[in-house]
């Protein structure tokens, strides 16, 4: 928006929804915006108010225009360059997602460095949790043969 000069308090609010630009995403603009645009050359012009949907978004188009504002000056698109533009859009947007897959995994390892190491030995493990109740409670033997083997249960509750 800097670098068009345009402040924020110039936007307005919109309820568009981009689907498609970047694989995968969906992208809301930060608002919307109307701009006179002049069409032609010096001699033979014409001025028209666009609206102009503003979304932070990097990729290689300077605008994006919809169905609507085509449709208005019988835009002929020209697909000469169709593949060449398809293709550096699907380059830039395997990078987005690369990029964003990266942070989520050094995320990931950054959290996991901050926990305790723990053995890979299965017979290392504690056979007790850590939790303690906060009430009262008798440990119920579920086999005589395996005293070890035991239910703990709240001594004081509800017949119910």
């Amino acid at each position: 928006m800097e670098k068009l000069g345009i402040k924020e308090k110039q936007l307005q609010p919109s309820r568009t929804v981009f689907h498609g630009i970047v694989p995968g995403l969906s992208r809301s603009p930060i608002g919307k915006i109307k701009i006179n645009v002049l069409f032609g050359d010096k001699a033979h012009f014409c001025r028209e108010p666009i609206w102009f949907e503003v979304v932070d978004l990097d990729n290689p188009y300077d605008a994006l225009l919809g169905q609507p504002t085509m449709a208005k000056f019988m835009v002929v698109p020209h697909y000469k360059n169709l593949l060449e533009c398809a293709a550096t859009s699907s380059r830039l947007a395997e990078s987005l997602i690369i990029t964003e897959e990266k942070r989520l995994l050094d995320w990931a390892v950054a959290m996991a460095s901050k926990q305790p190491a723990m053995s890979t030995d299965p017979k290392d493990a504690k056979g007790e949790g850590s939790f303690q109740p906060a009430k009262e409670t008798k440990k119920i033997i579920l086999d005589p043969a395996h005293p070890e083997q035991y239910a703990v249960i709240g001594s004081n509750l509800d017949s119910k």
